[in-house]
């Protein structure tokens, strides 16, 4: 397929993917708009994904790219610069896409006003199922205090882009938050993705462990802190935003991992004169936007349960 002709370069990083690689590349194939190319990285498996990969290679012309092992950001990006389409489309190897995904970002892309394109998923678990709404945020700093709330499996990003604001931070301590860390320089930039409001694919969180490990909080607040600093010395979030940020992170951690060594983490921040910033309009407004998130999807669920479960239901 000459380069000048694909529109979208389906991007898929595959690390011991073997249980759910098939299913995510039999929802790409079923797409009925079919302008596209698959690019998957291999990034240093020792199961059977290679050997899936090189079955499918043969019979749907699918570009395969093997690599030692080094990390999500590096596949994404091996993958990026060895696509050809005028749009990259961001898959992880366990996540899945309605057949009429592509049709509908397309009909987006006809504006040229917006160069990224969000939608929403379905999180599926192995008893439950909810609504995901990747809605863009506001701004910069509604980003920086209230979290990553975009999914990059939802996520279609003009090539150029990438040219403009650079490619995924590689490395381990960027593992799991490279996306965020995209995502701040993109908003940062100007760029405005446009969001739509449909469940256009299933985001399997139970097999997707990687934000539940003990090291992915500490990746979160490292990545807050840099940027912080440099986001607060140009006056886009104040010293009460940051300060309540980092006391939820930790406190989510403890949740998370009730460890001696996390609530003492918390109690040194606190001591350290954090404490008085829970008091502040900063502290209350990071808390409501939370919550109204979680009160948006468990409404969005139950108004769609249905829809949502014949979508997982043909899918899987």
């Amino acid at each position: 397929m000459k380069s000048k002709k694909v529109f979208f370069s389906i991007v898929v990083p595959c690390y011991n993917v073997q249980d759910t690689l098939k299913e995510t590349i039999e929802s790409i194939l079923k797409q009925d708009f079919n302008n596209y190319e698959i690019v998957a990285v291999d990034d240093g498996s020792f199961d059977k994904t290679s050997q899936i990969l090189n079955n499918y290679k043969i019979k749907n012309n699918i570009k395969v790219i093997t690599q030692s092992n080094k990390g999500l950001g590096a596949a994404r990006n091996t993958g990026i610069k060895a696509s050809y389409g005028n749009y990259i489309c961001l898959l992880d190897a366990d996540d899945l896409w309605v057949p009429n995904k592509l049709t509908q970002v397309y009909e987006i892309t006809k504006n040229k006003k917006y160069s990224l394109i969000s939608n929403d998923e379905i999180i599926l678990g192995n008893k439950y199922l909810f609504y995901l709404r990747n809605n863009p945020p506001r701004s910069l700093s509604n980003l920086l205090i209230s979290g990553n709330t975009l999914s990059p499996s939802a996520m279609t990003i003009k090539k150029e882009i990438f040219d403009k604001v650079g490619l995924f931070k590689e490395g381990k301590k960027f593992l799991g938050v490279e996306d965020w860390d995209f995502w701040i320089r993109v908003i940062d930039s100007g760029e405005k993705i446009k969001h739509l409001p449909e469940p256009l694919g299933i985001y399997r969180r139970d097999i997707q462990n990687m934000s539940k490990s003990k090291e992915f909080t500490t990746r979160i607040i490292d990545i807050h802190r840099n940027n912080s600093r440099y986001f607060h010395s140009k006056g886009i979030i104040s010293t009460a935003d940051i300060k309540n940020w980092e006391t939820f992170l930790l406190l989510s951690n403890f949740i998370n991992h009730p460890l001696k060594k996390n609530l003492i983490s918390i109690s040194e921040h606190l001591i350290k004169g954090s404490f008085r910033y829970l008091l502040t309009y900063s502290f209350i407004k990071i808390f409501f936007r939370l919550i109204f998130r979680k009160i948006q999807g468990i409404v969005l669920t139950l108004f769609k349960y249905k829809r949502l479960k014949c979508i997982a239901k043909e899918l899987l």
